[in-house]
């Protein structure tokens, strides 16, 4: 069976990171160039900030979540599926080998608070929100030192 490979043009905005604002909140896709790079959907809660990545036929001990200052990493690796010692493919669609996604992110977010569950194939990363401080009063003492 004969491989065939395709090469495909990536044009300038592909190339380019992509960053999505959401209310306070930005994350900016930097993830590295990998075999395997899962979809991802990011939206925004009233009580924080939820990432949903599908990573079917992925045990949880085969992925990593890690928190680098205000990057969130996730990583791990797909096991191959083989069909048997005589399969012979005719079509072979399905990802499987390393992947690695990651996102800057900057706002008010507590990272160091961030869940992550795996359910059903899907990787839900939960970013809660911090308290928002601005526009709030707040009374500052005024020491007075007599000499």
């Amino acid at each position: 069976m004969s491989r065939t490979t395709r090469k495909r043009i990536v044009t300038e905005a592909e190339s380019r990171p992509c960053g999505v604002a959401i209310g306070k909140v930005i994350l900016l896709d930097i993830s590295e160039e990998s075999a395997y790079c899962p979809p991802s959907d990011v939206h925004e809660t009233p009580e924080g900030v939820v990432i949903r990545m599908e990573l079917p036929g992925v045990g949880g001990d085969s992925i990593e979540v890690l928190v680098r200052g205000t990057r969130v990493e996730v990583s791990g690796e797909k096991p191959p599926e083989t069909g048997g010692e005589d399969a012979s493919y005719l079509c072979l669609e399905r990802c499987f080998g390393r992947f690695h996604r990651a996102f800057d992110v900057s706002g008010s977010v507590n990272l160091a608070r961030m869940t992550a569950v795996l359910k059903e194939g899907v990787l839900t990363l939960f970013l809660p929100k911090i308290m928002e401080r601005r526009g709030r009063d707040r009374r500052v003492p005024i020491v007075s030192e007599e000499e």
